[in-house]
């Protein structure tokens, strides 16, 4: 072979070679390609099996929430059902229980009716009884007096023939002289006949001397002779006319001689035939009264025999009482069962509207976690679908493996095929609140029935959808988790209370709530956690620690000491391990939660369930399940009252995305100054002051507290009340109490004005423009001691009156319903409230709207119509009677300070007919030691003179105004009016009756004689003749005619004659009655107090004043006997009525004594002021009445006590007793029915009138005011004050002076009485 051959085939070789390289490294690189696609393929392979599985467990999850949400639907559709039949089956229960109330009802009101009936047959038998032994025994007493009354009658026969014989012989000497005395009279009047006619001639010449000029002289002579004649024939006449005179004057002895003969004759025979009449009489009465003893026996047989039948009844109604017992307690055992019923599926309803609000929360949380799902699986769908495509892309055998991969997916995605197969019972656990329980002890516990256990067993039912059913019983439905900020915020209580958003004590009570009811919730992640883990985290502070282990002792279970068992709290409650309150207030969560915790099961038990198995007694049961029992032991932390666990659990709000319960965080409390206390925005707008919108923008801050502070001020501090007095004359400003020292105000006056000013809100200083309380008042000198305690009792009005049985505070008005006020002081100080603002209400420190006084019991229709129609304030300027209203419209408003001031003299109502008609006289008193000058009544407290002498001075100090009084009908009358002692003089009546003259007269209205001097003059008059009557010590007896003011011509006609008979007076004080009745002087008859009410002549406060006087000193007055009787019994007969009664119970009081709550002993109206159980205005009017009718009562001991004796028994102090021994100072609280002028009543009695058969008093009355005008009974001189002559005050209060009145034809006979002294000042 050649070179180039072999270069040839070497270089073919080296071609091949490079080929064969190149195919190996074609080889190797598609080697190395194929290992690449077989690791792509096993890693696409991996991935692939476990997107297989995700898409496989994605799959079952998505089957299973389908299932769940179809299982839900079917539950929701489930209790729907059992909602619909649960209201059913309480409409029905509702009726039932309404027909067996009203079939109770009816029972029960016809079994009261047959014990009242039977009661009331008993006491008619028993009284029946009574009277016919009582009737028995006065049956013999009569016999024996029809024997005694024989004997008289024969006696009076006799007697009364012999008297006959002589009427007769006296008539006839009476007519013969009667004859006689006619024919002078005859010849008399002749005689005067004649006398006319001569003088009448004698007028007929003077004419014709008149006439007759020219023949003057002539007829001069001839009458000159005429009347020489006629004075001679004149002289004749009058000669004889003196002797027919003393014939005449003979006769007339005779004459009287003969009546008084007849007059003792006819009074002989007049009594005779009285008593006569009086024995016949007696004798008739007896007669009835034994036949009515016939008809009473008959009677009484046959109330026996109605007797024995009621008897018979009464058995019967007995048996059909026992069996409507049985009935009622049968039907009571039904209505508390199908009320426990009622209240289990009201509960039940409750839990069930929880779970399906709990479920449509997790079904939109499962639909948005399915949408999510569903969101991210198509994402993965479509990147694992691009993957798959790139990989077909790139190699064809892929191709194949995706499709068989796909076919894989579509198979997986198809619905498996569930097994029904029997479970297994030891699987069947539920999760409890701290432990596992299964479902046969779930079954055990009443929590699930057996056909549920069946289902369990048999596979029908899962155990989730069995704990979904009773997962109020498992975990409860929640319990108040923490405090609600924000939507991001929320607090643990802990930390609310270290912020001092709750109060520490609500917050410990609320997290013993959480560990009673099994955990302590960390709201900010929604964590159950124990006492431990919490105490750990920092949710529970170290003092809290213990309190909440034992709480949670309730949930877990208290080890007994002696078993070392776990017990329940009420089994622990029985044991004393905890305290009762503490058991109800853990077991009120609890039963909130779910029900009571069984500690061993670890589930919630209803409380029916719990009983039975012992985990609580009866009292925690009834505790727990009465609707009226207080069981609010829990705090709101908003309003810091005392609220239930339920009802604070409705106050609380839902956290959506975790269902938590968070109490709302209290607002800033925003306050405003009231009258004591401040005043929250929730009250004022609860009381409808501010409106909720206008509380609305004052906590978003869109306006200001003062604009809203202006808007409730009428509310908050009300309008001025008149603060002061303002003198014109000398344009000064002063205090009430300054005015009264100074002489402007009378007491009564002053009292009033100060009273409104305590029971509006504050005393006021109108000097120095200050509000203080009555205390404070005091203590600057701004009102005196006497007037302290009732000012401090006015201004409970303001502050609240302590009810003695409750305790509670209660309101002016709710106290005049109790009796703890008296009614018309009431009545003032609700006037005066109403005119300054509104009723206040005491415990919300602020005033009100009439509607809401009406809804809070704080007044009602019936007393607004009473203080709108009372006039029960004085204007001191004009006298009139006002509401408080109208007298601040007559006051005048002070620049400067702005308060309210009463002008005076203003005299708008009474006319004066001088410029200056006020003149005052003093009495001054030098102190011989200082040489200062005192009033009477500072000299007396300074002990420089004695009583007597202070009430001497005290008369000779006087006031004088004149001023015209206009009556209806247009006539006037001018009266001198002593303004301190209201004693008026009537200048025209004074000078009608020659007390003053016309030369006295002039001289006043000249200004010669000054208005004191001139009233001196009138009333030493006055008092000179009072002075000579009390003089006496004889029976003095004195006609008069007298004129009544509304009927002169009945008066002259019924009134004749008024005899006095004077007494020395008495050391000691005797006890007098008290005003019984009223005496109208229209119809002129006695009525009782009550019903002059009804006529209109009394108003009902004086009424109820006269006739407290009566119940506390012995009883209500019966006029027509005089007797004595409690307030039942005068019910009973009509003399007062139901409210009235009412009324006068405290007034019983006084007479009965008040029982002391401590030592069960009788208290005096004295002691029960100290102790409190007696107002002090009430007890000082007992008090009044008492002493003037005698002297003060001591319960269960006869008799009046003396001063000195009750204040060494300790019943009054000595202060007291000065008070009470100073009657001008008594308190102007009556109206007088006759003249309707404020009087006390000391003038009353004064005033009154005594029957001499009864000795009762009666007070005049009449339906038109006579303005000061004298009654016709009035029997004492017009000048005279109360009934009595001017200057005749008592310094020992002793003595007496009677007048009786008799009042022909009717034969009433009655008696004027006053107090008079042995010493007249000038």
């Amino acid at each position: 072979m050649s070179e180039q051959e072999l270069n040839v085939i070497r270089v073919n070789l080296d071609k091949v070679s490079r080929e064969k390289n190149r195919a190996e490294q074609d080889a190797a690189q598609f080697q190395n390609s194929l290992k690449e696609i077989k690791f792509i393929k096993e890693k696409l392979e991996d991935e692939l099996a476990v997107h297989k599985k995700a898409a496989l467990e994605e799959s079952s999850k998505r089957k299973r929430l389908e299932e769940d949400l179809e299982q839900m639907r079917s539950a929701c559709k489930e209790h729907t059902n059992t909602i619909n039949q649960l209201r059913l089956k309480i409409e029905e229960v509702s009726i039932v229980k309404q027909r067996s109330e009203q079939n109770l009802k009816g029972q029960q009101e016809s079994l009261d009716k047959t014990l009242k009936e039977k009661q009331r047959t008993i006491d008619e038998l028993n009284l029946l009884t009574a009277e016919l032994k009582a009737l028995q025994r006065k049956l013999l007493l009569e016999q024996e007096n029809v024997k005694e009354a024989n004997q008289r009658n024969e006696q009076l026969y006799r007697t009364i023939e012999e008297k006959s014989k002589i009427v007769n012989d006296n008539k006839s000497e009476i007519d013969r002289l009667q004859s006689l005395t006619q024919n002078l009279t005859k010849k008399r009047l002749r005689l005067e006949e004649e006398l006319r006619n001569l003088r009448q001639e004698l007028d007929d010449m003077k004419m014709n001397k008149d006439n007759c000029d020219s023949d003057k002289t002539a007829l001069i002579s001839e009458l000159q002779l005429q009347l020489q004649t006629s004075s001679k024939r004149t002289l004749e006449l009058q000669g004889l006319v003196n002797e027919l005179s003393k014939e005449r004057e003979k006769f007339r002895l005779e004459i009287e001689r003969f009546q008084k003969q007849i007059m003792e004759s006819s009074n002989m025979i007049h009594e005779s035939q009285t008593h006569y009449s009086e024995l016949m009489q007696e004798k008739e009465m007896l007669l009835v009264k034994i036949k009515m003893l016939d008809q009473d026996k008959t009677r009484l047989q046959k109330y026996e025999d109605e007797l024995s039948r009621v008897k018979a009844t009464l058995d019967s109604e007995s048996r059909l009482k026992l069996r409507l017992q049985d009935e009622h307690k049968q039907l009571q055992n039904d209505f508390s069962y199908w009320k426990n019923q009622c209240e289990m599926k009201e509960e039940l309803v409750r839990k069930y509207n929880l779970e399906k609000d709990k479920n449509e929360r997790d079904r939109y949380s499962m639909k948005s976690e399915i949408d999510r799902l569903l969101a991210e699986l198509k994402v993965i769908d479509e990147r694992y679908k691009h993957r798959l495509e790139d990989a077909e892309r790139e190699k064809s055998d892929l191709q194949s493996l995706r499709l068989k991969m796909q076919k894989e997916i579509s198979t997986l995605s198809q619905k498996p095929v569930t097994c029904n197969c029997q479970t297994d019972s030891s699987k069947l656990v539920f999760d409890g609140i701290r432990r596992k329980i299964t479902a046969n002890q779930l079954y055990d516990c009443k929590i699930i029935n057996k056909a549920t256990l069946d289902m369990l067993l048999k596979g029908q039912k899962t155990v989730e959808e069995v704990a979904l059913d009773i997962q109020p019983s498992l975990k409860g439905t929640g319990v108040i988790a923490g405090i609600f900020l924000t939507p991001k915020e929320k607090l643990s209580f802990t930390d609310a209370k270290n912020k001092n958003l709750v109060q520490p004590e609500s917050a410990v009570m609320l997290l013993e709530a959480q560990a009673a009811t099994g955990h302590i919730i960390d709201p900010k992640v929604n964590e159950k956690l124990t006492v431990e883990a919490a105490y750990a985290r920092g949710l529970v502070d170290r003092e809290d620690k213990d309190k909440l282990l034992t709480a949670e002792s309730a949930a877990t279970g208290f080890h007994d000491p002696h078993t070392g068992k776990l017990i329940s709290v009420g089994q622990a409650k029985k044991k004393e391990m905890i305290s009762r309150n503490t058991a109800i207030r853990l077991l009120e969560a609890q039963v909130a939660a779910g029900g009571v915790i069984d500690p061993v099961s670890s589930v919630f038990l209803p409380k029916d369930v719990a009983l039975d198995r012992g985990l609580i007694d009866g009292d925690l049961y009834r505790a727990l399940t009465d609707p009226h029992a207080d069981t609010k032991s829990y705090i709101d932390p908003a309003t810091k009252k005392n609220i239930s666990y339920p009802d604070l659990k409705e106050k609380c709000r839902v956290e959506l995305h975790t269902g938590l319960l968070l109490l709302p965080a209290p607002k800033k409390c925003i306050s405003f100054n009231g009258l004591r206390e401040p005043v929250t925005l929730d009250e004022l707008v609860d009381s409808e002051i501010v409106k909720q919108n206008v509380a609305s923008a004052l906590e978003q801050g869109r306006i200001s507290q003062g604009e809203v502070n202006e808007q409730a001020r009428p509310y908050l501090q009300g309008t001025s009340s008149i603060a002061g007095i303002y003198d014109e004359l000398n344009d000064r400003t002063l205090g009430i109490y300054n005015a009264m020292q100074e002489g402007l105000l009378k007491y009564g006056t002053s009292l009033e004005l100060l009273e409104a000013q305590a029971a509006t809100g504050f005393m006021v200083d109108p000097v120095n423009n200050k509000l203080l309380t009555v205390e404070r008042a005091y203590n600057s000198g701004l009102i005196g001691r006497e007037f302290k305690d009732k000012l401090l009792s006015a201004e409970k009005a303001v502050t609240g009156y302590k009810d003695p049985l409750t305790g509670d505070i209660i309101s002016l008005f709710q106290a005049m319903k109790k009796g703890l006020i008296e009614k018309d002081q009431g009545i003032r100080l609700l006037e005066a409230q109403i005119a300054t603002g509104g009723i206040i209400d005491p415990k919300a420190s602020h005033r009100l709207k009439v509607n809401i006084a009406y809804k809070r019991g704080y007044f009602d229709e019936e007393m607004n119509k009473i203080v709108s129609d009372a006039k029960v304030f004085c204007d001191p300027d004009t006298q009139e009677n006002l509401t408080y209203l109208q007298l601040k419209e007559r006051c005048i408003m002070d620049k400067k300070t702005g308060l309210c001031l009463l002008p005076m003299n203003k005299k708008k109502q009474i006319t004066t007919t001088q410029k200056n008609t006020l003149r005052k006289r003093r009495v001054v008193i030098v102190d011989p030691d200082t040489q200062k000058e005192m009033t009477v009544r500072e000299a007396y407290h300074k002990n420089l003179i004695d009583y007597d002498t202070f009430l001497e001075l005290s008369g000779q100090e006087c006031e004088w105004e004149e001023i015209t009084i206009t009556a209806s009908d247009g006539t006037s009358r001018v009266v001198l009016v002593d303004r301190k002692t209201g004693i008026q003089y009537d200048i025209q009546d004074s000078l009608d009756k020659g007390i003053i003259d016309k030369k006295s007269m002039e001289k006043y209205r000249s200004g010669s004689l000054t208005l004191t001097q001139f009233a001196g003059m009138i009333s030493s008059k006055y008092e000179g003749e009072t002075t000579a009557s009390s003089s006496s010590t004889e029976h003095v007896s004195h006609s008069s005619s007298v004129t009544s003011a509304t009927s002169p011509s009945v008066s002259r006609e019924r009134i004749s004659s008024a005899s006095f008979t004077l007494s020395r007076p008495s050391e000691q004080l005797e006890e007098i009655s008290p005003i019984a009745a009223i005496f109208d002087t229209e119809t002129l008859e006695k009525i009782t107090i009550s019903e002059g009410i009804r006529r209109a002549i009394v108003d009902s406060i004086t009424g109820q004043r006269l006739l407290e006087a009566q119940a506390c000193t012995g009883g209500i007055i019966n006029p027509a006997n005089g007797k004595k009787l409690s307030l039942q019994e005068a019910e009973r007969q009509g003399i007062i009525d139901q409210d009235m009664a009412q009324r006068l119970k405290l007034a019983e009081k006084a007479y009965l004594g008040f029982e002391d709550v401590k030592n069960k002993k009788k208290m005096s109206v004295g002691d029960a002021i100290k102790e409190k159980w007696l107002p002090y205005e009430s007890g000082q009017h007992f008090l009044e009445f008492q002493y003037l009718t005698g002297g003060l009562i001591e319960p269960d001991v006869p008799g009046r006590r003396s001063m000195q004796e009750v204040i060494r028994k300790g019943m009054v102090d000595g202060r007291t007793a000065l008070k009470l021994q100073d009657t001008s100072s008594y308190p102007r609280n009556l109206t007088c029915p006759k003249t309707k002028l404020k009087i006390s009543y000391k003038d009353a009695i004064d005033r009154s009138m005594v029957e001499e058969t009864t000795g009762l008093r009666m007070l005049e009355a009449s339906p038109v005011s006579s303005k000061g005008i004298s009654s016709p009974y009035n029997v004492s001189a017009p000048g005279s004050r109360s009934g009595s002559r001017a200057g005749s005050r008592t310094g020992s209060r002793s003595g007496s002076r009677r007048g009786s009145v008799d009042l022909s034809p009717s034969s009433f006979s009655y008696s004027a009485s006053s107090y008079s002294s042995s010493y007249t000042g000038n």
